[in-house]
């Protein structure tokens, strides 16, 4: 088994995503998924399209311990390429009022995954967008691999786009090679995602990178520390955008197995702020995005449920560079609560004891 894989691990996500899957099969209809935003300056299409599944989840390795996006692909009921293509060319009927377009196509795994998203599918997809004059950029996603296996592919796709933009979005998810292997069942280091973003800045192709915030086995503080740590090493290494993903539990996954267990809680909104603040500190003109799934829900980044709403407006304002001068203390109670819980040791020593699966592989590494 290869060194980025830690079996006792892989072998859980493994059973647990098998068992889910097996479950939804019998009544399962895929969807496409789509949504349209307009701003003052231009128009944002996304559009999710539910092809086979990421390969990674799909493998005898189980996937990400913290994924559960493969639910929704097609698997053993396969969309026709027609009904997708159809889709995007009704997207991008409408002028919009002649605003340029940021167009966003995602998949439950990589956009260069030939088993998942086949070469015929693509190469009809350039043609769309070619016929569009209004489309300023194209938004994938793909996991190192494939940036590194499809390079040649890539760089003809952003040629043949020109001049759209392409961005390719990565789920490094943490900078730490211990949390990758033992916590998250990546199946990459983060030497994979070096690699990548030098093949891809080569090109001119920008960056973005995702960071998970709170991964499985590790306490509010780790979590904080990781993320924090996760995006100057992002930084450094050249990405153009950072996107934090707070935790969103997702059904048939890790980390839905131990919050039924109570073994895992999701982040809090003030932990997200603090990771915010101190990001934007740190470099003022990166671009940040942090648009959680579920926020405010007890499946997702919440607080206390009064003071959810409010934070999350001033972790906006904070990504934005406005004035930020609140005393948190003021804005709800519960903030006394999340300290004490980020400076309490009983956090860690619960973690450690209800943390059966991962090696003790160190996590200062």
């Amino acid at each position: 088994m290869p060194s980025e894989i830690n079996p006792l691990l892989s072998f859980k996500v493994n059973d647990l995503r098998s068992e889910y899957l097996n479950l939804i099969e019998s009544d399962f209809q895929p969807k496409l998924w789509s949504n349209v935003e307009e701003t003052e300056t231009e128009c944002i299409i996304t559009i999710v399209i539910p092809t086979k599944g990421c390969s990674w989840a799909l493998s005898e390795s189980g996937g990400c311990s913290v994924c559960g996006y493969v639910n929704d692909s097609s698997r053993s009921h396969p969309i026709p390429s027609n009904r997708i293509l159809d889709r995007i060319e009704q997207l991008l009927k409408p002028n919009y009022q002649k605003k340029p377009i940021i167009l966003k196509i995602f998949n439950s795994g990589s956009f260069f995954d030939e088993e998942d998203v086949p070469q015929n599918l693509r190469l009809r997809i350039v043609k769309l967008l070619k016929e569009n004059e209004s489309i300023r950029k194209l938004a994938v996603e793909s996991r190192p691999q494939y940036i590194l296996n499809n390079f040649d592919e890539i760089e003809q796709l952003k040629n043949q786009i020109d001049p759209i933009f392409l961005e390719i979005g990565i789920g490094l998810e943490s900078s730490n090679n211990a949390i990758l292997r033992d916590c998250l069942n990546k199946g990459f280091f983060v030497e994979d995602y070096e690699k990548s973003v030098q093949k891809l800045h080569s090109s001119g192709i920008r960056i973005k990178s995702y960071i998970f915030v709170k991964p499985p086995f590790l306490t509010e503080l780790e979590a904080i520390n990781d993320a924090v740590k996760t995006a100057q090493y992002a930084f450094k290494i050249g990405t153009d955008i950072i996107s934090l993903n707070p935790c969103n539990v997702q059904n048939g996954t890790l980390i839905h197995h131990l919050y039924r267990k109570d073994s895992y809680q999701p982040p809090w909104l003030w932990s997200i702020l603090f990771i915010v603040k101190s990001i934007r500190s740190l470099y003022p003109n990166l671009d940040i995005i942090c648009e959680p799934s579920a926020a405010g829900k007890h499946r997702g980044v919440h607080n206390c449920g009064k003071c959810d709403e409010t934070v999350l407006n001033l972790i906006q304002k904070v990504i934005k560079n406005e004035t930020n001068s609140e005393n948190h203390s003021e804005i709800c109670s519960c903030f006394a609560r999340w300290k004490f819980l980020v400076e309490s040791p009983i956090e860690v020593l619960r973690l450690r004891k209800l943390s059966k699966l991962r090696n003790l592989t160190p996590l200062n590494e």
